[in-house]
């Protein structure tokens, strides 16, 4: 116990002086196996409406939605309904434009060479509200972005890849993308606080977006496919509810032990220290996945030998999440 106490008070530490001298905004929890060895917010849901952020408050995790999306296949693939070397177009055939050597496996491990929506395409925000004005969906529009090299060839991160993996699971599950996460993924590990973020819905508890402007917090731009509010898309959720995540990928997985080996084998090399799974950056001996959108950052870190797990949610894009996991990573291991 005094191990925790001494965890606690260092990070609590860390955290107030985050607030205090740089805006810090969002909420953290640290957890050992199954206990929570620290967890805080701070600042503000919204500084407009001067309503501050709690345990409980709601942030759009972003990237984050990989790792359930990837969790979601699993399931799939687990009862023999999805074949990962197989291509996208056997499950969807609005999908017979990709190139016909992708597999879902490419997909998955970001090998797959279809261009990002993000940063493969130039005024990506335009682009999408092009599209979406000219009478394409989501789906059409993914579709059609450029194959820029072999697939298999190399590892290049592509959201594209990810959105194209949540149509096709649709397709085999036979429901919407928010039913099949929440039946096999969020409702099994009584992820309640967890869905699919839609823009335009209201979702009480959700904390808006800032970012730092000539001197001052303003309030973010939307995520450049925000046009597009239907299909697949990215999740919020809560500390508590990504406890419960991270605590049951380290004991009780919704996949077998041997499923849930696919996930965190190194399916692609991106550099000398890092490899790629399925949904998560592997950094041995820590394992990680972060997301950012416009006005919101968030990471999840795990040291799965030391049954750790440090979870960082952030509502303000002015200050990057790298150095504030690396204080907590040095804090914890001090301790």
């Amino acid at each position: 116990m005094r191990w925790v106490s001494t965890i606690e008070a260092r990070l609590e530490s860390l955290f107030e002086a985050l607030e205090r001298e740089h805006g810090f905004s969002g909420a953290v929890l640290v957890s050992q196996g199954c206990q929570t060895v620290f967890e805080g917010a701070y600042g503000f849901a919204s500084r407009q409406l001067n309503v501050r952020n709690t345990v409980e408050t709601r942030f759009h995790i972003a990237s984050v939605t990989k790792m359930f999306i990837a969790m979601a296949a699993l399931t799939l693939v687990e009862e023999g309904r999805v074949l990962l070397d197989e291509r996208p177009a056997t499950y969807l055939p609005a999908l017979s434009s990709l190139d016909e050597r992708v597999t879902l496996h490419h997909l998955l491990s970001h090998t797959s060479g279809v261009a990002d929506v993000y940063d493969d395409v130039p005024n990506a925000a335009f682009e999408a509200l092009k599209a979406k004005n000219e009478g394409r969906d989501l789906l059409t529009y993914l579709a059609s972005q450029p194959q820029v090299f072999e697939p298999g060839d190399r590892w290049s991160y592509s959201s594209t890849g990810y959105l194209l993996v949540g149509y096709v699971l649709e397709q085999v599950a036979g429901t919407t993308f928010e039913t099949l996460l929440r039946d096999r993924v969020l409702a099994p590990l009584a992820m309640t606080n967890t869905g699919v973020d839609r823009l335009r819905r209201i979702n009480r508890g959700r904390a808006y977006g800032h970012t730092f402007a000539d001197g001052h917090f303003v309030n973010a731009d939307n995520d450049a496919l925000s046009p597009f509010d239907d299909g697949p898309g990215e999740l919020y959720s809560t500390i508590g509810d990504l406890k419960l995540w991270c605590d049951a990928l380290l004991s009780n997985p919704p996949v077998s032990a041997s499923t849930l080996e696919l996930m965190f084998t190194a399916h692609a090399r991106i550099d000398a220290d890092r490899s790629y799974g399925y949904g998560w950056f592997l950094e041995p001996p820590s394992r990680t996945h972060g997301g950012h959108t416009p006005g919101f950052f968030s990471r999840i870190t795990q040291l799965p030998e030391q049954h750790l797990s440090l979870i960082l949610l952030m509502n303000a894009s002015h200050v990057g999440p790298d150095p504030i996991i690396e204080q907590m990573t040095s804090l914890v291991a001090e301790g």
